[in-house]
């Protein structure tokens, strides 16, 4: 390692990784902020005493310091990376922004080395240059987008019995794990010409994380080409916020069959149907909002009842259905360990990565990684 020079920005995402300010590292190392932002920008480099400092406050393999970026380190080019779309509340604070783009950064690395290993599923996002015009979007414009994605993927127009296994199946990434900040949800970024999607667990709703996974999806699709620098805008985060949601409500709840389905103003039915469709009550009743399906007094009649009966924040079911969870990169590693064509050990290593992070972002069960290597052969005497 001696002949290797620390990567400036590992030090920045394993601080940020760890909810550390600049400030609070340079306490813990006994040295000033500004020394901590000179090791950050590449201006200065950590003496060997820092350094170990750094790994002990961190709890992050040393090699990982030295780990090139995977821009730069040979894996794959990437030149092309689509606007950050993050599905959180305004009040979302930008430590937990920087948190969800870093660990989405690492998911990105996982990827990319498991590819040398394992086939995965190629990336087939429907065409959508027949759609896009730079302009705004209108509902029609974007009920007929949902309808060609599901086309494009064979789905019909019944329910989507798991939307995360649907992109993976079509070659997106994604993850689903703590964040630790309940005001955001989802992100979602094009990576080269590979979708990443990342889901938060903090909340831990099944309807919820596949109306998510549609939201973040409708992003990928609609707002591919979209500017980042009109994120400062607030108009157009709204307007692409709504696009999304409209997006997700009709790619989950089709306006050709899911209108038929709805006979009654009765929660009860409403239960029915979310038990169905796996989509929330709340977002059934704006879907028939937005599709005529009922008038106005039935939608403030439907949205008073769950007012009443206290269903804002804990619908019925949400205890009883099951998260979907996504099983791709899961599924690598364990093909990986069963065929012994790579052990724990090597893996961790080749990663640089602290193994409940490769462990979170890969869904592997907590211990895969740590265990499995120093577990020793033993049998009984006959």
């Amino acid at each position: 390692m001696s002949n290797k020079k620390v990567i400036p920005e590992r030090i920045r995402e394993a601080r940020i990784s760890r909810d550390l300010t600049t400030t609070q590292l340079a306490e813990l190392l006994g040295i000033t902020r500004q020394c901590v932002s000179q090791y950050e920008l590449g201006h200065s480099e950590p003496t060997h005493l820092i350094l170990r400092k750094m790994v002990e406050i961190f709890e992050f393999p040393v090699g990982f310091f030295y780990k090139p970026l995977p821009r730069t380190n040979g894996l794959e080019s990437i030149t092309f990376y689509s606007p950050a779309f993050f599905r959180s509340l305004k009040a979302a604070k930008k430590s937990g922004k920087n948190k969800v783009t870093v660990r989405t950064d690492w998911l990105e690395e996982i990827y990319l080395y498991l590819k040398q290993h394992v086939d995965f599923p190629e990336v087939k996002a429907p065409e959508m240059s027949n759609f896009l015009t730079g302009q705004e979007l209108s509902q029609d414009e974007i009920e007929d987008i949902a309808e060609h994605v599901r086309r494009s993927w064979g789905l019909g127009i019944g329910p989507i019995s798991n939307v995360l296994l649907l992109l993976e199946k079509n070659g997106f990434v994604v993850a689903r794990n703590s964040i630790k900040d309940k005001k955001i949800d989802a992100f979602s970024q094009w990576k080269g010409e590979t979708p990443y999607v990342y889901l938060s667990s903090d909340k831990d709703c099944a309807v919820r994380t596949r109306f998510d996974a549609a939201h973040e999806l409708g992003h990928l699709l609609l707002h591919i080409d979209s500017d980042q620098h009109n994120y400062d805008d607030e108009n157009y985060i709204k307007t692409i916020e709504k696009e999304a949601n409209r997006f997700a409500g009709a790619f989950l709840l089709p306006r050709n069959s899911f209108g038929q389905e709805v006979m009654s103003t009765s929660l009860d039915h409403f239960i029915n149907l979310k038990r169905r469709w796996k989509v929330s009550i709340q977002a059934m009743i704006c879907r028939c909002s937005d599709l005529g399906i009922l008038n106005e007094n039935q939608i403030l009649y439907l949205r008073k009842q769950i007012s009443i009966r206290k269903m804002r924040t804990n619908e019925p079911l949400d205890d009883e259905l099951i998260p979907e969870s996504p099983v791709m990169l899961k599924q690598a590693v364990e093909i990986m360990l069963e065929d012994n064509s790579l052990n724990n050990e090597k893996i961790v290593e080749d990663l640089c990565l602290p193994i409940e992070e490769i462990e979170a972002l890969t869904n592997l069960p907590r211990g895969t990684l740590s265990l499995s290597g120093h577990i020793i052969p033993l049998r009984l005497k006959k």
